[in-house]
């Protein structure tokens, strides 16, 4: 549901135009019931805004919750504590909160404002991959033909060969694959882009185009927040870096309580 007046975000995004997320002492705690109810605590209360314009490059070690903290911003995890608001300029006080808000909103947020990139393709069987890539144009209305001009362009820049573009991306490499998601993610020219190592999988050619387009989307007004697995990649892409420390390893949430 959407927040009244009480939202601690209420003034932000009317008197900062160019603020586009805010995430306020974010935690997450995965609890494995299986095991006695321990609680893994993977995220201990990390904060940032991000502005239009802005790359955001999170950095620090394996359990640090760079890929926890991205996807919570996503709506894919429930937060355990916290905030998180994004520019919603559809609402009353020009922003969402991800956390509590109705599915319905959190998915018209996703198709208008928000893309995401994860390392990995989640492939629909049958679906070429012309379609795959220009689904999120067609979504916001835009003609078919259209969207699959724009998707076979961009598919074209990524070195997607064109003898792949009318079959469905299971059976393709795992370089080609993540060109695909790449595309998929990018083509729609969403205002916040939470990118999750897009160019694990890809050599020195390809990161090198998606470093180009992920730059022209910040320079376009995109808000940036992404995880990069190689430093050439980090170096060129960040406007700012926020570095996250790995929390405590494991509470008993039984005897916390």
């Amino acid at each position: 549901m959407m927040r009244t007046a009480s939202s601690p975000h209420a003034s932000a995004f009317v008197e900062r135009p160019a603020l586009m997320l805010r995430a306020q002492d974010v935690r997450k705690t995965f609890t494995l019931h299986g095991q006695g109810g321990i609680g893994i605590e993977a995220l201990a209360g990390v904060s940032l805004d991000v502005e239009r314009g802005e790359c955001v490059v999170l950095v620090g070690p394996s359990g640090a919750g760079k890929s926890t903290l991205l996807r919570c911003l996503y709506g894919n995890y429930l937060a355990s504590g916290g905030s998180i608001a994004i520019r919603d300029d559809d609402a009353s006080e020009q922003h969402l909160e991800i956390t509590g808000a109705a599915p319905h909103d959190v998915l018209r947020l996703r198709r208008n404002v928000v893309g995401y990139v994860s390392q990995f393709l989640r492939v629909i069987p049958r679906v070429a991959t012309r379609d795959l890539v220009a689904a999120p144009l067609v979504a916001r209305g835009v003609a078919q033909s259209e969207a699959h001009a724009r998707a076979e362009a961009l598919l074209a820049r990524l070195n997607v060969p064109r003898r792949l573009w009318s079959l469905a991306p299971a059976t393709f490499s795992g370089g080609e694959q993540q060109r695909v998601n790449i595309a998929r993610g990018l083509i729609a020219g969403h205002r916040v882009l939470l990118l999750d190592e897009p160019t694990a999988s890809l050599d020195a050619e390809n990161r090198e185009v998606v470093s180009s387009l992920i730059v022209e989307a910040r320079e376009l007004g995109a808000a940036i927040v992404g995880v990069f697995h190689d430093e050439d990649t980090r170096e060129r892409v960040a406007t700012r870096r926020l570095a996250l420390t790995a929390p405590r390893a494991q509470t008993a949430l039984n005897e916390a309580a």
